[in-house]
């Protein structure tokens, strides 16, 4: 597939500088040695240099380039535009459409029109499949679920009965969506922990995706929730009765306690542990391996880093102080010996 640096700059609304009718047929990275014929983009001003060095035919730039040896296509947001190309050069490949004769299903299963249904998938009484949904091979979607338009199951999903999954949805290989809740009370008379039935469901809305291996538990009562855009990666564990808002981002081994809320536009950085009832407002940043608090209310728009989660500046002030402390250790002794030779003694710590 090959398409002129004209029709790339009309896709991305960008402005061309140079030659349109250079033809790309492949869209590279700014480090992988770039070939003739290819197209890379860079973040910054200062990456130009190294973008003129590559054998790369035409650059993506921000617009605050204005001159090259390169053809360029100068955009606002040079990462979107990237994406947009890329998906211009590698669209989405669907397996054609019918039901393999491997595949399982129950009484009442309800199919949309070109529907693609893998082998050894299993679907349960009731099911209901919309328009163009892809079920990967071992999918398994239990009793009275429902999957919206456009919905791709990669291979080995399981959709537990009652979840209800909305249109444009992709759920990576190995993700499991609507199992019990961690849900447990000690029982006096017996010390024996009882498990609490767990018996609300999962509602994942349109154009949310999960990366793989991701776990989203059913409510107690009531439902689990992700909104609208909502993108999770790899590896993240949701509990029951947790919402989270449109858009919000939630990066690899994240853990999400029960009733917790994330509203709308967050993002969660990797190995995030973030405790039962806490509500985080819109538009937080959550730095990598934060942890917070039970009970906890983070206000709309913070930066938060460290455990227990505080705002950025104070959180590296902190550490700083604290990478200090051998430092204030061998002053304290110094001074202590400094005192007792003038006569002076300390009281010594009563810490056994």
């Amino acid at each position: 597939m090959s398409k002129t640096v004209r029709e790339l700059a009309k896709l991305v609304e960008g402005e061309l500088c140079g030659d349109a009718s250079l033809a790309i047929d492949r869209v590279s990275a700014l480090e992988e040695h770039a070939p003739p014929g290819s197209l890379i983009w860079i973040s910054e001003v200062s990456m130009l240099k190294e973008a003129e060095r590559s054998a790369a035919s035409c650059v993506v730039v921000p617009c605050e380039v204005t001159a090259s040896r390169k053809t360029l296509i100068r955009v606002a947001h040079p990462k979107l535009a990237f994406a947009k190309i890329l998906w211009a050069f590698h669209p989405l490949e669907r397996p054609p459409s019918g039901i393999h004769p491997l595949s399982v299903l129950g009484k009442g299963v309800q199919l949309g029109r070109d529907v693609s249904i893998g082998p050894h998938a299993v679907l349960g009484d009731r099911v209901r499949l919309h328009a163009r949904v892809t079920v990967g091979a071992g999918v398994i979607i239990e009793a009275d679920c429902e999957v919206g338009e456009d919905t791709i199951l990669y291979p080995n999903v399981t959709l537990y009965h009652h979840t209800r999954v909305g249109r444009r949805v992709i759920i990576h290989a190995g993700s499991i969506v609507g199992s019990d809740g961690f849900g447990f009370v000690l029982d006096p008379a017996t010390q024996r922990q009882v498990k609490i039935p767990q018996v609300g469901d999962v509602v994942l809305e349109d154009e949310v995706e999960l990366g793989s291996n991701v776990t989203v538990d059913r409510g107690t009562v009531g439902s689990t929730i992700l909104r609208r855009g909502v993108k999770v990666d790899n590896l993240v564990q949701i509990a029951h009765n947790v919402i989270i808002g449109e858009d919000t981002v939630i990066s690899a081994q994240t853990g999400i306690a029960g009733s917790s809320t994330i509203e709308h536009h967050c993002i969660l950085a990797g190995q995030v542990g973030v405790a039962d009832h806490v509500t985080i407002e819109a538009g937080v940043v959550v730095g990598a391996q934060a942890g917070v608090l039970s009970g906890k209310r983070i206000k709309a728009g913070e930066v938060v880093w460290g455990t227990p989660a505080r705002p950025l500046v104070e959180s590296k002030r902190q550490i700083a102080g604290l990478s200090r402390l051998p430092d204030l250790l061998e002053e304290v002794t110094v001074l202590r010996k400094a005192l007792q030779q003038a006569g002076i003694a300390l009281p010594l710590s009563q810490r056994k």
